[in-house]
């Protein structure tokens, strides 16, 4: 630490003594013989290498105690930011522009702590190692809160809630609940909870076909290579706005909710409080709904209780808002 002002002034003089001066004469004495010169007393080598030790020790605390947390991601006013490009409704590319719900929510989060997102593209599978290779300082890519992750990484979310469910062609579709799926090619890509979830369902009748990335899993469907695909039900009822020979069943749904939040690598617990906080104010305006609607229409139309079933409580945002598990 820097001394301060106080710190550097000298402190001043002492006064002589006020019966004595440096020249003052002392009383009369009868004569002595004169002393033998004593040799100049040595110091203790322990004190003398003490002095520079301690002060070392001084300096590396007062440097510890100045870098405990790295500077702001939002020190210069822009981020990068790692988003889907093939997510119709939430993350994806036309004309080298992202649009989708995603790229709404960072945007709008992002403009209230006053930051620019400049936005790149990243695969679900490489979604944490973008931020712990500090490759990307945020990654909004529906990605989902787990407590696995919440480990390596820091989240403001969830910003969204959905269920994982399936998406089949509409022409001659033969799937409307669970047990249909049995003996059927169920299509998903990895970096996702997706294929997690599939797996434990435990059920050996349906064949789980994982394929590079949720368009090569579009691709197989249009092409009978899958009969199903199976992820988050918001991606897929955005998948339909740019497909309409494919629907999503409403009437399976599989595991919990996932949560989708904006992460970020660990050590920048006060930025993930800013957003978090900026999430909270945006999720309780009318801002969240006008953008959900206008990014993902085809999800109000299938349900009438979209706005409970897709926004999240702001007790659930502080319960998994940058921490390294979720409160209890």
């Amino acid at each position: 630490m820097k001394p301060t002002a106080e710190d550097r002034q000298e402190h001043p003089a002492r006064p002589a003594h006020p019966e004595r001066s440096a020249h003052q004469e002392h009383p009369a004495h009868p004569a002595r013989a004169p002393r033998p010169s004593r040799p100049p007393r040595r110091r203790p080598l322990h004190r003398i290498l003490l002095a520079p030790v301690v002060l070392t020790a001084a300096a590396l605390t007062a440097t510890a105690c100045g870098s405990s947390e790295p500077a702001s991601l939002f020190a210069d006013g822009r981020v990068s930011v790692g988003a889907k490009n093939d997510q119709p409704g939430t993350g994806v590319v036309h004309k080298y522009k992202f649009s989708g719900f995603d790229i709404s929510v960072t945007q709008q989060i992002l403009g209230e702590v006053g930051v620019e997102p400049d936005f790149g593209i990243v695969p679900s599978e490489d979604r944490t190692a973008v931020l712990t290779d500090k490759k990307k300082d945020l990654v909004a890519a529906t990605f989902s809160i787990t407590t696995d992750r919440m480990k390596e990484l820091d989240f403001a979310g969830p910003y969204a809630a959905t269920f994982q469910g399936v998406m089949v062609r509409t022409k001659g579709n033969r799937v409307h609940r669970y047990e249909d799926l049995f003996g059927k090619r169920v299509c998903t890509w990895p970096g996702t909870t997706s294929k997690i979830t599939l797996d434990k369902q435990g059920d050996q009748r349906i064949a789980v076909n994982e394929r590079e990335d949720a368009a090569s899993c579009i691709s197989a469907l249009r092409n009978k290579e899958a009969d199903a695909v199976s992820t988050d039900q918001m991606i897929l009822y955005g998948i339909t706005q740019e497909n309409p020979d494919f629907e999503v069943i409403p009437g399976i749904t599989l595991g919990s909710a996932n949560q989708y939040g904006i992460a970020m690598a660990k050590g920048h617990r006060k930025d993930c409080l800013r957003l978090r906080d900026a999430l909270r104010k945006y999720v309780t305006s009318n801002s969240w709904s006008h953008d959900f609607s206008t990014s993902l229409p085809s999800i109000p139309k299938a349900d009438t209780t979209w706005e409970t079933d897709y926004k999240p409580r702001v007790e659930t945002i502080d319960a998994l808002s940058c921490r390294d598990e979720p409160k209890t």
